[in-house]
């Protein structure tokens, strides 16, 4: 069983990928609503603050529900990522984590998410004594 201050971090990755799925399906619901009412928009730019902001105010021929539906969603969304960012500080700057990412990051390919999720559910690296039993871990 791992120490308690890994499963504690790995809680909180796990959170961070709860908080991401709920991220998403709250953006798809949005862009959902703006298609199920024939609404043209930039999909790269519809979760942006500034564009959003625009899109809503020339919304004229749209059901008044859907317009405070999509109100409504900007705040969740907000929220959900301001959280994300939080809990990826709180990984980030854990002393014993940091260097372990930043060691698996410059390996080409690995961003911060897998540095951190494959450092927390391998374990201490003396646990794999060797390449093949870390390929295996994956």
């Amino acid at each position: 069983m791992a120490p308690v201050a890994i499963r504690d971090l790995r809680r909180m990755l796990g959170y961070r990928n709860l908080v991401v799925r709920q991220t998403t399906r709250m953006k798809n619901r949005r862009a959902g609503l703006l298609m199920e009412t024939g609404v043209a928009y930039n999909k790269e730019r519809l979760h942006g603050q500034a564009y959003f902001s625009e899109l809503l105010g020339s919304l004229q021929e749209v059901p008044r529900s859907v317009v405070e539906l999509l109100q409504l969603s900007r705040g969740p969304v907000e929220f959900f990522v301001a959280i994300q960012r939080r809990l990826l500080k709180g990984l980030r700057e854990h002393p014993e984590l940091s260097q372990r990412v930043m060691r698996l990051q410059s390996i080409p390919g690995v961003g911060e998410i897998l540095a951190l999720s494959w450092a927390l559910e391998v374990g201490e690296k003396d646990r794999l004594r060797s390449i093949a039993r870390a390929v295996s871990a994956l």
